[in-house]
């Protein structure tokens, strides 16, 4: 194992757009600083989460696995303590591990590997939006996205996010010094991971001043095409307009504006956060052998097609961007057109950390060329020297893209092939979409002969990968569970799964000099005599 194994800070914002970054060829974004890493690094420009909801999003990022095979269909759903994670993974290979910010774990387990948890997390970890699909969309729960938050963006100067990402920023810097002090004391450089999870882009969408008013002179696009499609070729889009209130009353143009200037505004603030990150790496002496990785758990639909937030398949939903940056010879640097998935997260990180790959993923095989099954990750380093080297095309691996929670009634998968784009769910229309000649995904052209014999291959793959009816039976007991488990936990004397950061001993205690000699990191930079 070589000595010299790269620290790996992961970078995750919610609900952050791919399409909202300059990185990803917006020119209205203010993102100089994930602009500049974007520019030295590995970027997937085909970058999709496995399930556009954040819970299920991210316990599939941190097990390498999709949500139906962890057991976490939504937002109010857990994971086994018993799953690894990439941060198992990584501590048991000798890395030191942190989690600072958001992840949305429910349940007891708060953790999930990570050796150290910086910060409560923004939502609660209870069971306390569980899904019914036996409940009509117009009976709603109080927990459900509500369209209020895209009339009544705008600037505020204060919010629950904002002090949650400030604070999250701020012990993410500290915690960078904690690193170096910790491995000063031992006398050896331990590796580290740190994941720093923020909450912002996600709406409500109600980013400081100082961000807004860099929008002052920009020109931020509007939505290219908000209207939304026909009831009969997308029933889905017209239940999640329902489950938000979007049927009742659509917001104005000047609305939208405001919103979509609101939403570029707190993008630009998680920028400044990558900023101050990398910076303190740098000053710190860390950077030249850390690895850092920007992401989100899903987009936001702002607008197109009349819909908002998450929980489409659409690619403003399902797409994320996914970068990469690190020493040259791990990272191979350049931009790669190959989809890939966060599944791709966890054998990247144990790639990079010289660890045993999962065995999950060995024992799933793959194909004659190498291929993984969609349901399983690939290293994006590997995927990315396949396709430098020539070995593998967009055709050559398939995406799968699961949801499972509010807004439907049915399961509903979706797979990337190559330039396509198949969506299944019992009940509604077959849609196919061909990305390269209508990328904004208009016309549905599943129904048209031309392509009949591709529709009966990703049909079939789908088959190959998924009993529907079997999984739809296990979401709907695993909701049923659920509700009673939530229920029963309310009656008596509630005992709550939030985690509360354990009390600070950081400061002088007991040995006053050591304390303070501890806590020094000295300026690498010689301090001038001013005389």
């Amino acid at each position: 194992m070589s000595p010299m194994r790269p620290n790996i800070v992961v970078i995750q914002a919610d609900q952050m757009a791919a399409q909202a970054l300059g990185a990803y060829g917006d020119r209205a974004a203010r993102t100089p600083h994930i602009d500049a890493l974007a520019a030295d690094a590995a970027v997937f420009d085909r970058a999709y989460c496995n399930t556009p909801l954040c819970a299920p999003s991210r316990a599939s990022m941190m097990t390498g696995r999709m949500p139906s095979d962890v057991g976490c269909f939504d937002n109010g759903d857990d994971f086994p303590s018993s799953t690894p994670t990439f941060a198992h993974h990584l501590r048991a290979a000798g890395y030191h591990t942190a989690l600072v910010g958001r992840m949305h774990f429910v349940g007891p387990d708060q953790h999930h590997g990570f050796e150290q948890r910086l910060t409560t997390d923004v939502y609660p970890a209870d069971m306390d939006m569980v899904p019914d699909w036996q409940r009509e969309l117009a009976d709603r729960l109080q927990w459900y996205h509500d369209a209020d938050t895209v009339y009544t963006a705008g600037v505020s100067q204060a919010t629950v996010q904002q002090d949650f990402d400030d604070e999250v920023g701020f012990r993410t810097l500290r915690h960078l010094n904690d690193r170096v002090r910790a491995n000063r004391a031992a006398g050896e450089d331990v590796p580290f991971l740190m994941v720093t999870s923020f909450i912002h882009p996600h709406d409500p969408y109600e980013p400081p001043r100082e961000h807004w008013d860099r929008f002052a002179d920009v020109e931020i696009p509007d939505p290219k095409h908000p209207e939304v499609p026909e009831a009969d070729q997308d029933p889905h889009s017209h239940r999640l307009r329902a489950m938000s209130g979007f049927d009742l009353r659509d917001p104005t143009l000047e609305e939208v504006r405001r919103a979509r200037r609101s939403y570029y505004a707190a993008v630009s603030y998680i920028d400044d956060h990558v900023g101050r990150i990398r910076t303190r790496l740098e000053e710190l002496g860390l950077l030249e052998n850390t690895v850092i990785v920007v992401t989100s758990d899903h987009g936001d639909m702002l607008g197109e097609k009349g819909l908002w937030y998450k929980m489409s398949p659409y690619e403003e939903s399902a797409r994320v961007p996914l970068i990469v940056y690190g020493p040259q010879h791990l990272v191979p640097r350049g931009r790669y057109a190959n989809p890939v998935s966060l599944l791709d997260l966890m054998p990247t990180l144990l790639e990079l950390a010289q660890a045993p790959a999962d065995r999950p993923a060995q024992e799933a095989g793959g194909d004659d060329r190498g291929a993984p099954s969609p349901r399983h990750g690939l290293s994006l380093l590997e995927s990315a020297r396949r396709e430098a080297d020539g070995r593998s095309g967009p055709e050559d691996r398939d995406i799968v893209i699961e949801y499972l929670a509010e807004g439907t009634l049915r399961p509903q998968l979706t797979l990337v092939h190559g330039q396509y784009k198949y969506v299944l769910c019992p009940g509604d229309p077959e849609q196919l979409f061909d990305l390269v000649a209508d990328p904004h995904e208009l016309r549905n052209v599943a129904s048209e002969p031309a392509h009949a014999e591709l529709v009966r291959r990703l049909r079939a793959e789908l088959d190959a990968q998924y009993d529907l009816a079997s999984l739809e039976t296990d979401v709907l007991a695993s909701q049923a569970r659920r509700r009673l488990v939530a229920e029963a936990l309310q009656q008596g004397v509630s005992r709550h799964w939030d985690f509360e950061p354990d009390p600070e001993q950081r400061y002088v205690r007991g040995d006053f000099w050591s304390a303070l000699a501890f806590g020094q990191i000295r300026d690498a930079e010689p301090v001038e005599d001013s005389q």
